[in-house]
């Protein structure tokens, strides 16, 4: 009997070992490491990123930008546009096995909506409240008409989490989050990696091909592209465009690009506390004059090949609600002295904060150099990703290189930015009146009328430049070409559903 259990224990062993060589686990490598793992509490890209593994939404969003049904089959919203109802998806369960219903849904939008550190609240402060009129249908009522909703629950305001893993967890939530999307959470190492696993229950299971993906924090992006092409990692998301004939030359990879609706930005702190009191941060003319010093299709060019869309707005030209009238000023050295020997100044100094990411300093550099023509002294303060952040949320920088990754709609990116209670409005700037279109424009179901109040929008945050728009990313991911079934998506997201080993 004793050979018979060693033998036993030996196959069991053999059989553990296959199963385990067997199992496909998709390794990814990322920029960033990301912040929260809680939808409420997330303000990262590469949060987002991980979290189209984790958390499925109630709707999400098309290659070609179109609203499309996710947990939510259907929808549809009353003739006064205050009120919107869902057919919910049967049959979906959370990663703990309770149940996604009508309930669950009112659970969620009222925890993003009244969690004390929610960064939501301004993407669903017009829902009044969420009624669950069936296990399988809840209606959504809105305190005036919200046209950016869907958009808006396409993103982190539409993740749902289990209601009981909420409670129970509470505070450390985010250290283990539960949600109904296809991988559920394993494990997280700090600055190291993020590990999910195939939820078995999943509603769409059929269509998910790895066991396992694993994400690895590898801030640098030329970094990532060697681990890819030596097998250590399957895919690199971001990988820099200077890097791309590298990938194009190579027999193993395939290069994954797409139009996205990301900016960068530079932001400047107008009213964060100390750091606001500088002369740019108190002068717009002279954010002016530091605009006109700079040249953003050098910076595209130089930093970025020429790969990238040197752009003045925050929306891209793929919006249909982008400016054409407000073109980006050609670089004029001599106006710019001028403006700056107006505001009684010779030499003007500013520090530039900036995530030491090989882009960012390159663009950081780039700014410092020709700025400095003009007679601007930057300081460059390049820090590490967490750190960066970290300061940023906290508003505590005097500029800021912003990387936002943008939305499908106008409103979640202008209204976060410069409302006055926007939840990516770290450097304070605040006008009532930008309010208050910004505000019509979420009401405004016409189209035609709601461009045009878009394009009133852009000519008050273009005059005061609380941020300077930069250039507009193109997503660029290099993936060993055994990884079958990635289709781009403007937002830069990995979904992972279809995706699989071609071998």
């Amino acid at each position: 009997m004793k050979r018979i259990g060693i033998a036993l224990a030996a196959f069991f062993t053999i059989a553990s070992s296959l199963a385990s060589a067997n199992a496909a686990t998709l390794r990814v490598g990322i920029q960033d490491d990301p912040d929260a793992l809680d939808p409420a509490l997330g303000g990262t890209y590469t949060g987002r990123f991980v979290f189209a593994a984790l958390c499925d939404k109630l709707v999400d969003i098309s290659p070609d930008l179109k609203i499309v049904p996710q947990l939510a089959e259907s929808w549809e919203w009353a003739a006064d546009g205050k009120s919107i109802t869902f057919a919910l998806r049967k049959n979906v369960t959370f990663h703990d096995g309770t149940a996604f219903d009508a309930a669950a849904v009112k659970f969620n939008i009222e925890r993003m909506k009244t969690l004390p550190d929610s960064k939501r609240k301004s993407e669903l402060a017009p829902v009044q409240s969420v009624e669950a009129l069936a296990a399988d249908k809840v209606k959504f009522n809105l305190s005036e008409p919200f046209v950016p909703l869907l958009a808006n629950l396409s993103d982190r305001a539409g993740m749902m989490v289990s209601p009981k893993a909420a409670m129970e967890k509470a505070g450390e939530f985010a250290a283990a989050p539960v949600c109904a999307g296809p991988y559920q959470f394993v494990e997280r190492k700090s600055r190291d990696l993020i590990r999910v696993k195939k939820y078995p229950g999943y509603w769409n299971v059929g269509q998910i091909g790895y066991d396992e993906v694993v994400y690895f924090y590898v801030p640098d992006s030329t970094v990532r592209l060697s681990r890819v092409r030596a097998g250590d990692l399957d895919l690199a998301e971001r990988v820099a465009p200077t890097d791309l004939k590298t990938i194009r030359d190579d027999s193993n990879l395939a290069l994954h690009s797409g139009k996205g609706l990301a900016v960068s930005h530079l932001m400047f702190n107008v009213g964060a506390g100390a750091k606001a009191d500088t002369p740019l941060g108190k002068n717009a003319a002279l954010r002016q004059a530091f605009e006109l010093s700079i040249d953003r299709n050098v910076i595209n060019k130089v930093a970025f090949n020429g790969e990238f869309l040197a752009d003045n707005q925050m929306i891209p030209p793929s919006s249909p609600y982008y400016d054409a009238a407000h073109k980006a000023p050609a670089r004029d050295v001599a106006k710019a002295k001028a403006m700056i020997a107006a505001a009684g100044m010779t030499r003007v100094p500013i520090e530039l904060q900036f995530e030491n990411t090989a882009g960012d300093s390159r663009v950081a550099q780039i700014i410092q150099s020709m700025a400095g023509e003009a007679g601007f002294d930057v300081k460059l303060l390049p820090m590490e990703t967490a750190t960066a952040i970290e300061r940023y949320m906290n508003g505590n920088f005097e500029a800021y290189i912003g990387n936002w990754s943008g939305r499908a709609d106008p409103d979640p990116t202008l209204v976060a930015f410069f409302s006055c209670a926007g939840s990516q409005n770290v450097n304070k700037y605040c006008n009532k009146d930008l309010d208050v279109i910004l505000y019509q424009a979420r009401a405004e179901a016409d189209e035609t009328k709601r461009k045009a109040l878009y394009a009133k929008v852009t000519d008050v945050y273009l005059g005061n430049l609380s941020s300077i728009p930069l250039y507009h990313p193109n997503w660029f991911f290099a993936a060993r070409k055994s990884v079958g079934g990635i289709v781009m998506v403007p937002d830069g997201l990995l979904r992972l559903v279809g995706v699989k080993p071609t071998n």
